[in-house]
């Protein structure tokens, strides 16, 4: 048969603070690509850099999720781990419904 076709129904959003105003945040973005590929029931979906204040930016990302096997707080807590990540914020969830 062939490859089974997950159906995400959260999409969450997360914004991710660097540790300083000097943080490759393109970098950051590849990394959290990384984290998630390795992921069985969650897909990177977009990306964006936002100002913060003074020079400093946030890294905002959503993401796909299914339901029923979420993993969301082992994403967010790996991506807190990146040496470079002061803070990981769940900003919005939205569940999908179907239309």
């Amino acid at each position: 048969m062939g490859k089974e076709i997950k159906k995400f129904n959260i999409v969450a959003k997360l914004r991710i603070m660097p540790k300083g105003i000097d943080v490759d945040l393109k970098k950051m973005e590849s990394d959290v690509k990384e984290i998630l590929s390795k992921c069985r029931s969650s897909k990177f979906h977009s990306a964006e850099i936002k100002p913060i204040a003074f020079g400093l930016c946030a890294l905002e990302t959503a993401i796909l999720i299914t339901e029923a096997d979420s993993e969301l707080e082992s994403i967010v807590d790996k991506i807190s781990d990146l040496p470079y990540a002061e803070s990981v914020t769940e900003t919005d969830i939205h569940v999908l419904s179907d239309i």
